[in-house]
């Protein structure tokens, strides 16, 4: 259950004939911890992970009503490292401040880009953990935006949803490569309570002032609810300046039976003129113990072509211990075994 404090705002300054509307803040997060090995080769590393299940971290977040239809609001979300503890209250996962009326939403700030949401909301593993699809930032599209400018459409029409984004690169007009760091993306799609179908897509611009460079980034996505059964399909690709270009497509499914879940996931990953593809396989269970707390355990291969050497990871662990990193091994499949306990408040 999330903690909310709701203030009544002093409406009985005559003296300045000052009003203040009804506000309510909420602080809420998640604290997500587990155990999982990861193996590649003859090389392998078992260590507590967290953010297996869903990404642990804190927020604030908080509305006022204006009147006339009108509401402000801000969201502040930074991430938790709840394996040891750290963490700094940077709020770097979200930090936002906007309008919300009859015509949508406008807020300012740091969140997710508009090309990141279809790879992550359409997987099965809602890009956590060892299953989590690897089909964001396969050549430096970017998960998070910073100095954004996004405009989200009104809830009420009838089904529809989308945005638009522009994020500042705020590099001077005089610089050789003044977009650099800039990002533009936009998103639209249409949801029922059975069908989910959304597109994307966005640029951003990056490099040097001598050597710009550029990403383009497009996915398409759908799933459909069956009731207990809820099958999930994406296509993204991201392909840069230099012509360099990835193709993934996922094919996954989640079936809730009683209290748990089940979750399973098929994507392939392929370079344009090259076989060093790769493929991947997850498969995965969560119990839920209540609304708030869950077990859950998952299992992924991942399946190397050619001179790929893409790795398994999970939160804590994919990087590797940098005094004795895991050496790239070209063509080595790698797997992955995670159990853990995910806490909501």
């Amino acid at each position: 259950m999330k903690n909310s404090f709701s203030a009544l705002a002093l409406v009985g300054l005559a003296a300045s004939g000052c009003a203040f509307a009804q506000s309510q803040v909420t602080i809420f997060g998640v604290v997500d911890l587990g155990v999982a090995h990861i193996s590649q080769g003859d090389a392998s590393l078992t260590a507590v992970s967290y953010s297996g299940n869903s990404h642990s971290r804190i927020g604030f977040r908080g509305t006022e009503d204006l009147g006339g239809g009108l509401s402000a609001g801000f969201w502040l979300e930074g991430a938790l490292i709840p394996d040891t503890g750290a963490g700094a209250m940077n709020f770097q996962r979200r930090s936002t401040v906007g309008l919300t009326g009859s015509l949508g939403e406008f807020r300012v700030g740091r969140e997710w880009s508009a090309t990141y949401l279809n790879p992550s909301w359409f997987d099965p593993f809602q890009g956590a953990g060892v299953g989590q699809t690897t089909a964001f930032s396969m050549l430096g599209a970017p998960i998070r935006v910073s100095n954004a400018l996004t405009y989200l459409l009104p809830r009420q029409l009838g089904g529809w949803y989308g945005q638009a984004q522009y994020a500042f690169g705020e590099e001077p007009s005089t610089s050789a490569n003044s977009k650099n760091n800039s990002y533009v993306g936009a998103r639209l799609g249409y949801g029922d309570k059975a069908l989910n179908v959304a597109g994307a897509l966005g640029r951003r611009y990056s490099g040097t002032a001598t050597t710009p460079a550029q990403v383009k980034a497009a996915n398409m996505a759908i799933s459909y609810n069956f009731g207990a059964l809820t099958p999930m399909a994406f296509w993204a690709r991201e392909a840069d300046t230099s012509g360099a270009r990835i193709d993934a497509w996922l094919l996954g499914a989640t079936w809730s039976h009683g209290v748990g879940e089940w979750r399973a996931a098929y994507s392939y990953y392929n370079r344009k003129n090259s076989g060093d593809d790769w493929s991947k396989l997850a498969l995965g269970y969560v119990h839920n113990m209540s609304k708030r707390t869950a077990l859950y355990g998952t299992f992924a291969f991942l399946n190397n072509k050619g001179a790929s050497a893409q790795l398994v990871t999970s939160t804590g662990v994919g990087d590797w211990p940098a005094t004795s990193p895991l050496p790239a091994q070209a063509g080595i499949n790698s797997r992955g075994l995670e159990f853990g306990i995910r806490h909501n408040f």
